[in-house]
């Protein structure tokens, strides 16, 4: 894929492509990699290759999935280059403190226990739950990028979910 240096066509389009995106996909990464810092250089590699390539998205798919496709592919190449297993972290210790310190301590005692949970699980279901509520694939999006099929994504996506209200639900 020839890799364009120039500014994209719409300089506008990728500002605000940006915007929207960067939420999504700072949130999964962070939780793929458990350091906020290293989230941060991540994203930036990410977002520096979809510019780089902007000009070169085909339209065979939504900006959004090509995206999501250099975000994990990104994310795959780091994991090689620093030869370690992607982790999970609680991103409870990111959450500004409110007015209401009871229920403040109770939501986070209750999101402690979520991922606490959470990093029991497989590698595999930690991904699919990544993909579902960090990075909003749908999941028919899910299966393509995974190779499973679209009723087996949902279907897992519901055991996980069950799995983790029922241990929950023990914890509380």
């Amino acid at each position: 894929m020839p890799m364009k240096t120039g500014l994209p066509a719409k300089a506008g389009e990728f500002e605000l492509f940006f915007a929207e995106q960067f939420g999504p996909v700072y949130n999964y990464v962070r939780f793929r990699l458990g350091s906020p810092e290293a989230a941060e250089d991540l994203v930036g590699e990410i977002f520096l290759r979809a510019y780089l390539y902007w000009e070169s998205f085909s339209g065979d798919s939504s900006r959004e999935a090509w995206l999501r496709g250099i975000t994990r592919n990104t994310l795959k190449t780091h994991w090689k280059r620093v030869l370690r297993r992607p982790q999970s972290i609680g991103l409870f210790d990111s959450i500004s403190a409110d007015v209401d310190i009871e229920g403040d301590f109770i939501r986070k005692e209750e999101l402690r226990l979520l991922l606490s949970h959470v990093s029991r699980l497989s590698d595999e279901k930690q991904e699919l739950l990544a993909m579902k509520y960090f990075l909003r694939m749908t999941n028919r999006e899910i299966a393509k990028a995974t190779g499973m099929s679209e009723s087996n994504t949902g279907s897992t996506l519901h055991r996980i979910i069950t799995e983790l209200r029922k241990k929950l639900s023990k914890t509380m």
